[in-house]
C-alpha cells in the first residue's frame, strides 16, 4: 500500500489572490528538502500530498522528519496510506492503522476524525466517523471512545479520487515559506543571538544572505569557520546561502586610534551599516536582520539603536527585540546552533571594548567623532575587498 504524507498549512489560508504564489513556494521548498528522495508532490483543495513508493520504514520516518523540521509554511504533516473511496475498505484500513499504532504506543482511548472537502461520499463527516469508529471498536473492544484528547486518533481524509488514512501526525514549523518575503541581509556573528534572529526571519518568509565582519589577525580563522558552520545550519531551511565576509580590521584600528573610545562600539556599528548599505544596493537586498535585543547590552538602548537606524538605507528588522536571553538560548538549542555559538572564539564585536561605553549616544556627537577620519574611503575599501562565498 502506497505511503502518503498529508501536509496542511495554517497562515497561508489567510492569503488572498497571491495565495497560489505562497503555496508554490512551499512546494518548491519541500521538494528541495526532499531532493534525496523519490517523491511526487500534489496540491489538492487546501492541502498538499506527497507520495512515495518507498516501503523502507526508516526512509519514511526521515521524510516525515524533514517536512516537520525544515519546511516553513506547513502547519502539520500526517503519515498515512491511500485507499479507494469505498466504505468497507476504509473501515478495514482504519482498523489496520489502529493495530499498528497500538503495537507502538498501547493507547487506551481513541477517536475517528473524518474530513470530506469534496463531499463525494454519502453521510455527514460526523456520521462517517461514528460508523468507522464502531467498526474499529468492534474489533478492538478494549479501547474506549474519547472525543477530546484521546490517546489515539485515526484521521480519515476523503478526497475526490481516494481516501487518506493516518494515525501519525506531527506539528510543523508554521510561518511563511522561505523566499516569500524577499532577500535580506543577516548580520551574522559567532554569538548565540544572530543565528536565532536569522531563523526567525526565515520563519517570516525571508531568504537569508549573511554579512559577516571579520578582523584578522585579531579574530582567528576558527571564528570565521564557526560563522560558516552557523550559516550551514541556517542553509537547511532554504536553497543555498550566500556569505559576504567583510574585512573590518582597518576600520576598527582607525576608530581606536582616532575617536573617543566611549563611542567605539556604536561607531563601529554605524560603519557596519554603511558597508551593508553598499552590499544591499549591489545585490538587491531588501532589509537587514540583526540579533540585537533591547537593553541587553550597552549598545542596545533605544538611543543607540536610533543612531544606527538613521543611517540604514533598508529597514533593520530585529526579531529578538522582546526576547529574554533564556528564550533565545532555548531556540538556539532547538535549531542546533547553540553548541557552535558557545565555542570560545572571539569575533570582531568583542575586540577593543571600552570600559565605559556610551549607552545614550546622540547622532551629532557621533558625527563629530566620524569627522575625525575619512570614513567613506574606509567603507569603500571594505566593500571592494568583500569575500563572497555561496554555500
Amino acid at each position: 500500500m502506497k505511503t502518503i504524507f498529508l501536509l496542511k498549512y495554517g497562515e497561508l489560508t489567510l492569503k488572498g489572490r497571491n495565495r497560489r504564489d505562497f503555496e508554490n513556494k512551499v512546494i518548491k521548498n519541500a521538494k528541495h528538502v526532499l531532493k534525496d528522495h523519490e517523491i511526487l508532490v500534489e496540491k489538492i483543495f487546501g492541502r498538499f500530498v506527497i507520495k512515495t513508493d518507498s516501503t523502507n520504514e526508516e526512509e519514511i520516518k526521515e521524510i516525515g522528519y524533514k517536512l516537520a523540521n525544515f519546511v516553513f509554511g506547513l502547519s502539520n504533516v500526517s503519515i498515512g496510506v491511500i485507499v479507494e473511496n469505498d466504505f468497507d475498505k476504509i473501515n478495514e484500513v482504519a482498523f489496520e492503522q489502529a493495530e499498528k499504532f497500538i503495537e507502538k504506543h498501547d493507547p487506551k482511548t481513541f477517536k475517528i476524525e473524518v474530513k470530506r472537502p469534496f463531499k463525494n461520499m454519502p453521510g455527514t463527516s460526523t456520521k462517517l466517523a461514528a460508523d468507522i469508529g464502531a467498526f474499529v471498536w468492534g474489533k478492538l473492544p478494549s479501547l474506549k471512545v474519547k472525543l477530546v484528547d484521546p490517546d489515539m486518533t485515526i484521521r480519515v481524509e476523503i478526497l475526490e479520487d481516494y481516501t487518506i488514512i493516518s494515525s501519525d501526525k506531527f506539528e510543523c514549523l508554521k510561518g511563511l515559506p522561505v523566499g516569500s518575503s524577499g532577500k535580506v541581509g543577516l548580520m551574522l556573528s559567532g554569538g548565540i543571538d544572530s543565528p536565532v534572529a536569522g531563523y526567525l526571519a526565515q520563519k517570516r518568509g525571508c531568504y537569508l544572505n549573511c554579512i559577516y565582519f571579520h578582523s584578522p589577525p585579531h579574530t582567528p580563522q576558527k571564528t570565521k569557520d564557526k560563522v560558516f558552520t552557523l550559516a550551514e545550519k541556517l542553509k537547511q531551511y532554504q536553497q543555498g546561502i550566500r556569505i559576504f565576509t567583510v574585512n573590518f580590521t582597518e576600520i576598527q584600528l582607525m576608530l581606536r586610534k582616532t575617536t573617543d573610545m566611549q563611542y567605539f562600539v556604536i561607531l563601529g556599528r554605524r560603519m557596519m551599516i554603511r558597508i551593508s548599505n553598499a552590499i544591499a544596493k549591489r545585490y538587491k537586498i531588501k532589509a537587514f536582520i540583526t540579533g540585537e535585543n533591547l537593553g541587553q547590552v550597552s549598545s542596545q538602548t533605544l538611543e543607540n539603536l536610533h543612531c544606527m537606524n538613521s543611517l540604514a538605507h533598508r529597514p533593520i528588522l530585529r526579531p529578538l527585540i522582546t526576547y529574554d536571553k533564556n528564550e533565545v538560548i532555548e531556540i538556539a538549542r532547538k535549531i542546533g546552533t547553540y553548541e557552535t555559538s558557545i565555542l570560545p572564539y572571539d569575533d570582531c564585536c568583542t575586540l577593543f571594548l571600552p570600559p565605559n561605553p556610551r549607552t545614550k549616544a546622540k547622532i551629532r556627537q557621533l558625527e563629530f567623532e566620524e569627522a575625525k577620519l575619512d570614513f567613506q574611503s574606509l567603507v569603500d575599501r571594505a566593500v571592494e575587498t568583500v569575500e563572497l562565498v555561496d554555500l
